[in-house]
């Protein structure tokens, strides 16, 4: 499953690369300016990718009852197929965890994507006391049982993909990394994520999450 927001020719690439080992790939339009051709749901007015995430599992369970687990991606490209299908065979083999796509980031990557998951890295261990190496990355893969559970998760933007990471260190069983490659394509250009603002914001919901806030 795909939130999209404004993409570029690189998610139709990416869709056929995926329908190879996929028998259904479900695009979220999250109110981009044209419409994304082939989107299963689309918003009116951009939501945000937590509101994104929501409504395509919310359309893959009431659509697909025979899928055993959702997968996202992103539509920017930073995604290989090869580690979609690694991600979603490792979340059928832990059916009670939520299992991470986790990049190694190493020096040279865009100064914006290392400074947010650095600062996430450190402030989800001190909250959580759960380490993990790549808190933001939005490959994972989490079985049918617990969909109803990313339903109740808030928040509707960047946010809610840390909000579920902390939510899955209280599941039956902590999450699951599965090395995957890092892809950044010109400078990461085309991510929507502003690299101070945004990261700011989603440590601060991280830290109402911890202490049991709802908003």
């Amino acid at each position: 499953m795909i939130p999209a927001y404004e993409p570029d020719e690189k998610l139709a690439r990416f869709r056929a690369e995926l329908a190879r080992d996929f028998s259904h790939v479900v695009v979220v339009d999250d109110g981009s300016t044209a419409p994304v051709p082939g989107a299963a749901v689309r918003h009116p007015v951009n939501r945000g990718k937590g509101a994104a995430i929501r409504s395509g599992v919310a359309w893959i369970g009431e659509n697909l009852p025979n899928a055993r687990v959702v997968v996202t991606a992103d539509a920017d490209g930073q995604h290989l197929a090869a580690d979609v299908k690694r991600v979603a065979e490792a979340a059928l083999a832990h059916p009670d965890a939520l299992v991470l796509g986790a990049r190694h980031l190493p020096r040279g990557i865009p100064f914006r994507s290392w400074f947010g998951n650095k600062l996430s890295c450190v402030t989800f261990r001190l909250l959580t006391g759960v380490r993990v190496s790549d808190t933001q990355s939005g490959l994972r893969g989490v079985s049918r049982g617990r969909w109803r559970r990313l339903l109740e998760i808030p928040g509707d933007r960047y946010e809610y993909e840390l909000r579920m990471l902390a939510d899955a260190c209280r599941w039956t069983e902590k999450p699951v990394e599965v090395p995957i490659e890092t892809v950044y394509i010109a400078d990461n250009a085309s991510s929507h994520f502003r690299p101070v603002r945004d990261a700011f914001a989603t440590q601060w919901a991280l830290v109402r999450h911890c202490l049991g806030f709802r908003r």
